[in-house]
């Protein structure tokens, strides 16, 4: 009798079960609204990392990000193999120089990836992982079956190795009122927008940086050298919600010279911009944000108050506050290129670990008179 080798043969050409999907932060992906009338939302996916768990080393071909509604594929999202190699080697660089380390509170792969070795190229041997970050996507609608994520890679002997997870989008509903966290009317120098590097990191990713504007259209009077210049700067600070303080910083410092001298070129005011971060960094990974405020509000939402002007802070943890009760005022403090508000919201007290969330201000009105939108990079708003 001769023996039955289909089994065998199936058994050949199943897909590998070593390969994982793993997304930082997970589950959920909060969309951003940019355009109510026409139902447009943007979603970014911060971290997306593959990882191989065991059995032989796997080349990754491509990955895939599906948008998926009633069960239909309406949206792909290839990022092939050129881009994945682009990926792996950006990341293994970044890890030889100590900066995966350094800003792990934007990578966060000590938070997902803990143990495992960043692949320096798409071919993955057992315990590796390899990262993409930044994917972004614009949504016609939210999809009521989310994000699919799949791998697609071939073993060393030409066999496939596949991996698949789902991720939930969501139009975060805050169960609060929230109210503009400044009097008058502002400038968001940077929002949720792609073009903001607050988009691009899972912490701030809804943040906004606050200034205001003169007559003129700029954000200061004369040459902006010195920390008076700026319209914006001693400002009250006021608090969104009701809430109690949870955490307060409120021994950093001032001092003219860190704002672009005259004759500074933008090049040269940049790169000393990133070596005071790194500078700050190595104190402490929150010395950047310098006096803050972090209040805790209903159904486990903090709003973060950054940059705040030495000496201003008025509150101290375990007080109560009350919506609209000023607790610091603007300034220049940590790592900051002038005087301006940084606001987030976030699912929890830490300003760098925790992740954030859209928020929308109930008394916010832009230049048309829209209120009740979600802020946009560029909008100047006022508090009404």
């Amino acid at each position: 009798m001769k023996r039955l080798l289909i089994p065998t043969l199936l058994l050949l050409s199943l897909p590998l079960a070593a390969l994982e999907i793993r997304v930082q932060p997970g589950e959920v992906v909060y969309a951003y609204e940019v355009d109510p009338a026409r139902g447009l939302y943007t979603v970014l996916l911060q971290n997306v990392a593959v990882v191989q768990k065991d059995g032989g080393p796997v080349t990754l071909d491509s990955l895939e990000i599906q948008v998926v509604n009633g069960g239909q594929v309406l949206q792909t999202l290839i990022v092939p193999a050129s881009d994945l190699e682009k990926s792996a080697q950006r990341l293994s660089a970044m890890e030889a120089q100590g900066l995966l380390k350094l800003y792990d509170f934007h990578f966060q792969t000590s938070r997902y990836l803990n143990g495992l070795k960043i692949a320096s190229n798409r071919t993955l041997s057992p315990g590796s992982a390899l990262v993409v970050f930044g994917k972004p996507l614009l949504l016609s609608g939210l999809p009521s079956d989310g994000l699919a994520i799949l791998a697609h890679g071939k073993d060393a002997d030409g066999r496939l190795a596949e991996a698949r997870t789902t991720l939930k989008v969501e139009n975060h509903r805050s169960p609060n009122e929230y109210v503009f966290p400044l009097a008058g009317t502002w400038y968001v120098g940077a929002g949720p927008n792609f073009e903001s590097p607050h988009r691009w990191a899972a912490n701030e990713e809804f943040a906004f940086d606050l200034a205001a504007l003169g007559g003129d259209g700029l954000t200061h009077k004369g040459d902006g050298s010195h920390l008076t210049d700026y319209y914006a700067y001693g400002r009250d600070v006021l608090a969104v919600a009701d809430g109690e303080v949870v955490e307060v910083g409120a021994d950093a410092t001032e001092a003219n010279d860190r704002l672009k001298q005259p004759g500074e070129s933008e090049e040269d005011f940049e790169k000393r911009t990133y070596l005071e971060q790194a500078k700050l960094l190595a104190t402490s990974y929150k010395a950047p944000l310098g006096n803050y405020v972090i209040l805790r509000h209903a159904g486990g939402e903090f709003s973060h108050y950054a940059h705040l002007k030495q000496g201003s802070v008025r509150v101290k943890a375990g007080d109560t506050i009350k919506r609209g009760q000023a607790i610091a005022q603007l300034g220049q403090t940590g790592n900051t290129t002038e005087p301006h508000l940084h606001f987030q919201l976030t699912d929890g007290p830490d300003p760098l670990y925790s992740r954030g969330v859209p928020i929308l201000f109930k008394n916010a009105v832009n230049t048309v008179g829209f209120s009740g939108s979600y802020l946009q990079t560029g909008w100047i708003v006022t508090a009404r």
